[in-house]
């Protein structure tokens, strides 16, 4: 009997053990890694071009495309926006790998790699985290066509905030990727690594709040930077006065006296030397000592912005006023071979790696920087400039160097000026090479230029920057130059950068930098009689404190600015505002009804009865100017 139930006991030991098989299998089989994508639905942030479509697909069915833009395999996106993929795994899986294929053939087909491709995960596709940016390792060349992988590897690269994760834990994966403004982009297949279920070393990488670099710390305290080129122009833009900079630092009245301040930070910087060699590159000591003698000269530029801050100030009734100033560090690049002995030892410098060595050259190259680091620190303390602060240094180069030792570099320059207790700026063009890495560099306050003014596109260019900067928690650029003071395509592109800056949030609580071309542009429109061009001037300005508004080329607009100066306590009366507003009122009412003659005879009434409220004391030297400006250009409109 004992024997016999041994027996029974073996066999039920057996069978138990056979029918356990399977499920082991199944779960290994369940927990080997596979290809999520091929079982995800995805979803386009704006569908492909017709003529490479994808009916919802392509990217996950295992086909990839031949090196033949022909071939049915590519779907094809066209400038616009950048473009973003979701993937919808169906529940939370672990992943431990994401990969892009991309197609190039330039200039054959037009199609180039995306500058930038970005891998996000979430658990709700409201909330991201990234996973990586990876910049394009082909670079764009001319040839034949060739193909990339852009990839994120948990187990190379990581998992963010996770030290020893081996997956990320995640029901949502984006991939993004960067347009081109004349060119295609190729994509044939999104690949996502991972296993079912949450595996051991599998984490949630907790979402992040993606937002633009607000001033402060970082920023040294600018909110607004104007940039100041002083180097050498024909003719003679690159040579300021006083009373050239006296309209960007301050805001001037159509007299052209200081009612308030303006721009409360300024970089100084030049692109070429009088012999046409580019500080981003190409220039020797011969042109880097032209360009600081001409700086801070006694007379020189650095010179007359002081004493520009100075008499604003007085004006202003604010004498202890500083302008915060950063000061350019030109790229000494990577191909001069003989720039100019800086240390005295009898050798000229050579930053080419080809010629002395990578080692050698990248040594040149940061003494080089160190001794124009030095004359720049040293020149300002002897010159003992009474209102202006240094606040940081600019690298001039608007990219980080497709070299191998570009990183290196940046990280060598910006760790010598937090040395000397400074902040470091830059600023990337739209299409800069590896610019989601500012951070990692080192660098301290940057803002993102979208390029919009020059070259006609779409404006959602304008929205895409903001989009880029939010990304990557930069500031904007706003540009314009003096075309726009004659040319009304440029003038309306001006005006979509202000615009954009109410619509895509960088106008408030955004560092930003403003390029205005070469010349005093802001002094020229701050001075004119044509209410066209002066109106520029005043919209920057409501711009610059966060009161520009989007409805401001009509008459019911200015209801609204007397408001606000309203309660800026811009008047000494409620009844002088409201007798503004009461005149304003009749405008629109009038404009309403089609009957332009009533509508300027009140306007004429508004304007009239501003000026007496500014003789008797009633309206502020601040907002005078603003609303005759407004006025002005209405009024010029309405006849």
């Amino acid at each position: 009997m004992k024997s016999s139930r041994k027996r029974i006991s073996l066999v039920l030991a057996l069978l138990m053990m056979f029918s356990l098989v399977p499920a082991a299998y199944a779960d290994e089989a369940k927990a080997e890694a596979r290809n999520l994508a091929r079982d995800a639905v995805y979803m386009w942030s704006e569908a492909p071009e017709s003529a490479y479509p994808d009916p919802g697909n392509k990217l996950n069915d295992g086909v990839f495309g031949t090196r033949n833009v022909l071939d049915p395999a590519w779907v094809g996106h066209l400038r616009k926006k950048t473009r973003e993929v979701v993937f919808d795994l169906g529940e939370p899986k672990s992943i431990s790998g994401i990969k892009a294929h991309f197609l190039q053939d330039w200039p054959g087909s037009a199609v180039l790699f995306p500058l930038t491709v970005s891998m996000y995960v979430s658990d709700d596709n409201v909330h991201w985290a990234t996973l990586t940016h990876k910049a394009t390792q082909t670079l764009w060349i001319d040839g034949p066509p060739v193909d990339e992988t852009y990839a994120w590897d948990a187990g190379a690269d990581g998992v963010p905030g996770a030290e020893d994760a081996t997956h990320a834990y995640a029901r949502y994966v984006k991939v993004t990727f960067t347009m081109h403004t004349r060119a295609w982009t190729f994509i044939d297949e999104i690949e996502i690594t991972g296993t079912d279920g949450q595996s051991k070393g599998a984490v949630r990488v907790p979402p992040e709040e993606f937002k633009m670099l607000a001033p402060g710390e970082a920023t040294a305290g600018i909110r607004d930077l104007s940039l100041l080129y002083n180097g050498h122009y024909a003719n003679g833009d690159g040579d300021w006065s006083k009373e050239d900079i006296i309209p960007q630092i301050s805001y001037v009245n159509q007299d052209g006296e200081p009612v308030d301040w303006f721009f409360d930070g300024v970089l100084v910087l030049g692109l070429l030397s009088p012999d046409g060699r580019d500080f981003g590159g190409g220039s020797n000591l011969k042109d880097w000592n032209w360009y600081l003698d001409k700086t801070f000269a006694a007379d020189g530029d650095m010179f007359q912005l002081n004493e520009a801050t100075k008499e604003a100030g007085t004006e202003l009734g604010d004498p202890d006023h500083k302008t915060k100033v950063v000061v350019m560090i030109p790229d000494p690049g990577e191909y001069v071979t003989d720039f100019g002995d800086v240390d005295g030892d009898g050798k000229s410098e050579n930053f080419n790696a080809g010629s002395v060595g990578e080692q050698q050259a990248m040594a040149n190259r940061q003494k080089a920087v160190r001794w124009w680091m030095d004359e720049v620190l040293k020149r300002w303390e002897s010159s003992g400039y009474s209102h202006m602060e240094l606040a940081g240094l600019y690298w001039l180069s608007e990219q980080v160097s497709t070299s191998a030792s570009g990183p290196d570099m940046l990280k060598y320059v910006n760790g010598e000026i937090h040395a000397e207790g400074l902040k470091s700026f830059w600023i990337p063009h739209f299409l800069a090479y590896k610019s989601y890495m500012w951070k990692e560099v080192g660098f301290d306050a940057v803002a993102f230029q979208p390029n919009y003014f020059f070259e006609e596109m779409s404006s959602e260019r304008l929205d895409d920057a903001a989009y880029t900067a939010e990304r990557f928690g930069m500031g904007v650029e706003i540009e314009f130059d003096g075309r726009m003071l004659t040319d009304p395509v440029f003038r309306q592109r001006y005006k979509e950068y202000l615009d954009g800056g109410v619509k895509y949030g960088y106008m408030t609580d955004t560092f930003k930098a403003y390029y205005k071309g070469s010349g005093p542009v802001l002094g020229t429109a701050a001075a004119s009689e044509d209410p066209e061009i002066r109106i520029m001037y005043d919209w920057l300005y409501q711009f610059v404190k966060g009161t520009y508004q989007l409805d401001n080329t009509g008459t019911v607009h200015m209801k609204e600015l007397v408001n606000q100066l309203e309660k800026g306590g811009q008047f000494k009366s409620h009844g002088a505002a409201r007798s503004l507003t009461a005149h304003w009122d009749s405008v629109v009412r009038f404009e309403e009804q089609g009957n332009k003659e009533q509508a300027s005879g009140h306007l004429d009434r508004f304007l009239e009865l501003l000026e007496q409220h500014k003789q008797n004391g009633l309206v502020s030297g601040k907002a005078y100017p603003l609303l005759k400006a407004n006025a002005d250009y209405v009024a010029k409109r309405l006849r």
